[in-house]
């Protein structure tokens, strides 16, 4: 199975000739998506859009797509009325990723556990005093994805936020938190680990506090080791649903090299 480290977000330039088919899904897929449209030769015919899990999900339960790159599982809801409508969604998992907790460069926050994190984005935690790892004080300015993003799902449901705190700013996209982490030296925001500048970096983690502490590299996200490690997927609709040619020339590219198993 692929694994993502670091991913640019990017479009595919449209055709001035004929409109290209668009459909959407995961941000953080989205180099991935690119790469894939590009090698199956179809840069001028699909762009790419992205806007979160969220919108993949209703667009391939609305038949309006056959792909939906999400970096969750479909919710139950959403599978149930796809298959209403006569669609079954199938799941290809196709890489491994983590969800990094994003901090400014200049901001020397050493180990923290999900409850530290979770006590940040709950806003229990307001100030970088509270965290002595950061050897620093002032207010902790927090950022986090919309809710049409798989990534805000998986980060709550691992971290344990069940309501977002009042102090948490709501950003659309991954580049934004990563303008965010990069610029504002009070900043912290979760993303996909394509939100990584020469500006941020993601923050040590650990499971809770007599957890060993760890980065979301390779080996750790392969491992299991770091707690915010999640897998990535593409949905296929089959049933009612018969992908459009294009989609039937990505599909292929993107399955390609997929390994499965523990």
């Amino acid at each position: 199975m692929r694994l993502i480290t670091s991913v640019l977000l990017a479009s595919i330039s449209a055709s001035a000739v004929a409109a290209p088919f668009t459909f959407k899904g995961s941000d953080t897929l989205a180099g991935i998506m690119t790469d894939a449209i590009q090698a199956a030769g179809l840069a001028n015919e699909i762009q790419y859009v992205g806007g979160g899990s969220g919108k993949g999900e209703e667009a391939i339960v609305a038949g309006q797509q056959g792909i939906a790159p999400m970096s969750r599982e479909m919710k139950k809801d959403a599978a149930a009325e796809a298959v209403a409508a006569g669609i079954n969604p199938v799941a290809h998992p196709i890489a491994l990723d983590g969800i990094g907790v994003f901090v400014n460069r200049a901001n020397l926050v050493n180990k923290m556990s999900l409850a530290t994190v979770k006590a940040i984005f709950t806003c229990q935690i307001t100030d970088w005093s509270k965290i002595p790892s950061a050897m620093k004080s002032g207010t902790i300015e927090v950022f986090r994805r919309d809710d049409a993003s798989g990534t805000t799902d998986t980060f709550k449901h691992i971290v344990g936020v069940k309501e977002f705190g009042a102090c948490v700013k709501v950003m659309k996209e991954t580049i934004d938190i990563a303008n965010e982490t990069s610029n504002n030296p009070n900043a912290i925001g979760y993303a996909g680990l394509s939100a990584t500048r020469e500006g941020n970096r993601p923050a040590t983690l650990s499971k809770d506090e007599n957890s060993g502490a760890y980065l979301p590299t390779v080996h750790n996200i392969r491992q299991k080791l770091y707690p915010l490690a999640r897998t990535l997927y593409v949905y296929e609709a089959t049933g009612s649903y018969s992908l459009n040619p294009v989609e039937s020339k990505l599909l292929p590219q993107l399955l390609d090299g997929i390994v499965t198993g523990k």
